[in-house]
């Protein structure tokens, strides 16, 4: 019996570490990049960002948000899915998906090379591979870039032929993509062993800039404007407050300190990913523009 319950104890310590160590992981959205070369088309661009998106799962540093939701959200706000996004864009998109980052990327160099020489009927032919890899991860909440890399790796072949017989091949898209996935496995490297500072980054529903606000307020029911993006869950209970008195300092003007007013509190019976619908469980007067704290 005492087995079986230091079993269990040891069980819930065990799934109450890995529940924290997810939470405590940076969230990460990854754009489609853009392609600069002369190959492959946006295609490429898409397979490129769908690789490094692999890279970094299997790294476990860091939650990454699954693509085709990213796209729905991109379509659904009409932010548009380009690899042309810079800081502030970026910023806006991480409030709205509610991601501490966002990665950019731009394939600049993607194809293959070609070498001959010889003499006497027998020419000697190297075929090579190659692609450059450039990204920047942006800080949604200061719109700061916190890295920029580029990463590039080859590789080639040779062939032989005689007097016109021999080896050779056409363009191999499978190597020319192996080419381009070790560049993105070298930028992976480099991004996992960059140093976050605790916190860098994280967005709560209460934090400045990235707070849920009441949407509508139909009777009993209260909508907010976000929802699973940003954490919200069903069942969850939240409470909402008014921003009040403004305190700055005389000599500065900066604010020190902003008091806010606690109206009621709500369960949410609805969660969707950009909204959230609760019933109020206590305190009355809610108004569109009211905070979640």
């Amino acid at each position: 019996m005492y087995r079986l319950k230091l079993t269990g104890i040891f069980s819930c310590v065990m799934v109450l570490m890995f529940l924290t160590t997810a939470w405590a992981k940076d969230r990460v959205a990854i754009m489609d990049f853009e392609n600069k070369s002369q190959h492959g088309g946006w295609r490429l661009g898409r397979g490129a960002s769908d690789i490094l998106t692999t890279e970094l799962v299997k790294t476990g540093k860091f939650n990454v948000m699954e693509r085709d939701r990213l796209a729905a959200i991109i379509q659904e706000q009409n932010l548009g899915a380009s690899g042309r996004i810079d800081p502030s864009t970026a910023a806006r998109i991480g409030k709205i998906i509610g991601v501490e980052y966002i990665i950019t990327g731009a394939i600049t160099e993607y194809g293959q090379s070609q070498a001959s020489g010889g003499g006497r009927g027998i020419n000697i032919g190297k075929k090579g591979y190659h692609a450059t890899v450039d990204i920047r991860m942006i800080n949604t909440v200061t719109g700061e870039i916190v890295f920029a890399d580029s990463a590039s790796h080859s590789k080639s072949a040779i062939n032989v032929r005689v007097f016109g017989i021999g080896g050779g091949e056409s363009f191999n898209e499978k190597k020319a993509t192996e080419v381009m996935r070790e560049a993105i496995k070298n930028l992976t490297a480099k991004i996992t062993s960059v140093p976050l500072k605790s916190g860098e980054g994280k967005r709560t529903a209460g934090s400045s800039g990235s707070e849920a606000l009441v949407a509508d307020v139909d009777g009993n029911i209260i909508t907010l404007n976000k929802g699973k993006n940003a954490g919200l869950k069903t069942g969850q209970k939240v409470t909402i407050s008014r921003k009040g008195k403004v305190i700055k300092d005389p000599q500065t003007g900066k604010v020190l300190k902003i008091k806010y007013k606690k109206i009621g509190a709500i369960k949410l019976t609805e969660v969707e990913d950009s909204y959230a619908e609760g019933e109020i469980i206590s305190g009355s007067g809610f108004n569109v523009g009211d905070i979640v704290r």
